[in-house]
């Protein structure tokens, strides 16, 4: 029998009481006067949109005014960002609520259809719009306490980045409880900048970390409505405990029709569809660069962990250059130090940029990983096991 139909956007939050309940807290401090702002950090897919859409339904019950803004790319219009969180209609508190900044509004509207793509262009409208922007964001909270999220801002218009970071300098906006998410990769000198100027501001740092393996199994089985078998269970072991690759091998297991169920236990039959999940794997760190892509996808040769002077023997080239690179890849949550060596933190990943070696290169690799673990000093059997590969 076939499992439920795909999953959507209405999936649960799994795992995540520890983060609300800090949220909450801060939520409170929010409403008592108090001006909180929250850098929420994690890898793609990890929750950050779930987890602050959670308070955003704790604050409408609350009744305070809760204003949303998205980055949709470094390349979009000056403001972008704020605008969306700032133009538009607030939900949460009463309709009447923002009227007073209804003439500031008006003429930010007109002013950024007016803006040309370069600032030194429009020196004197750039000042203006970011004057009443300031204004919009110190202002709001003299109608009470308010929430302000603004997501992704690593994709995020240099222009709101800019201000942003400015804005850091006047310390917390008031009655308000700001929260601003974003990844840690790609690295962008103005979100930098931003991230520091708020860090000195005293801003609350909170990193959504993957699910442990309880959560990871309750998570799926909430989406199939049935305990999963072990087979299933191995699956998704493979994900790391990222959310959304949990739903991800659910979406593919069900569209590929490999979930039975019997006695109350669904479970996943036949290996066909894994091959399916390398396309997951490798949209998860599309995101990466080539380079980091290239060297990870060596690193794959090597098993779930590996040592960093192993990697740059095989690579050949220089350890430095290797941790270079490798950095991103760490800020990203792709891999993650374990004492002296690196392990992908998802096997689904590590599989899939193994898959996506040609098969020369892969054979070659193997043969490069043989000899340069042997010189590591590795044992016979793993050396063996290269060179089984290799052939």
């Amino acid at each position: 029998m076939s499992a439920t139909s795909p999953p959507g956007r209405d999936e649960p939050l799994v795992g995540r009481a520890g983060e609300l309940d800090d949220l909450d807290a801060l939520l409170a401090g929010a409403t008592s006067g108090e001006g909180v702002t929250v850098l929420l950090e994690g890898e793609p897919g990890v929750g950050r949109t779930r987890l602050v859409e959670a308070l955003q339904r704790t604050a409408d019950l609350l009744g305070l005014e809760v204003r949303t803004g998205r980055a949709v790319g470094p390349s979009a219009p000056p403001y972008a960002l704020l605008g969306d969180a700032l133009l538009g209609p607030a939900h949460g508190r009463g309709a009447g609520a923002g009227d007073a900044h209804g003439p500031v509004v008006a003429e930010l509207a007109d002013l950024l259809g007016l803006l040309p793509p370069d600032r030194a262009d429009a020196a004197a409208r750039y000042a203006r719009a970011d004057e009443l922007f300031a204004a919009l964001v110190r202002r709001n909270g003299e109608h009470g306490p308010w929430v302000l999220v603004l997501e992704d801002l690593h994709l995020a218009d240099a222009c709101s980045l800019r201000l942003l970071a400015e804005l850091a300098g006047e310390g917390t906006l008031p009655h308000a409880l700001t929260v601003m998410t974003t990844r840690a990769v790609p690295h962008r000198p103005e979100l930098g900048a931003l991230v520091a100027a708020w860090t000195r501001a005293g801003a609350r740092y909170l990193e959504l970390r993957p699910l442990g393996s309880a959560a990871t199994v309750e998570l799926a089985q909430s989406l199939l409505g049935a305990r999963v078998g072990p087979r299933l269970r191995g699956v998704l072991a493979t994900t790391g405990g990222n959310p959304r690759l949990v739903v991800e091998v659910v979406r593919t297991a069900q569209a590929c029709g490999v979930l039975e169920q019997r006695e109350g236990v669904i479970e996943a039959v036949g290996t066909g569809w894994l091959d399916d999940l390398d396309q997951v794997g490798r949209a998860h760190v599309e995101h990466l660069g080539p380079d980091v892509l290239a060297l990870l996808g060596r690193a794959s040769v090597l098993g779930s962990s590996f040592v960093v002077g192993d990697l740059a023997a095989l690579a050949g080239e220089p350890v430095t250059d290797c941790w270079r690179t490798l950095r991103h890849g760490l800020a990203a949550g792709v891999v993650h130090a374990r004492g002296d060596r690196l392990v992908f933190r998802h096997d689904l990943v590590r599989a899939a940029l193994y898959a996506g070696l040609e098969q020369e290169e892969r054979r070659a690799l193997h043969a490069r990983a043989a000899w340069a673990l042997r010189e590591a000093g590795a044992p016979s059997h793993v050396v063996s096991a290269h060179l089984e590969r290799a052939r």
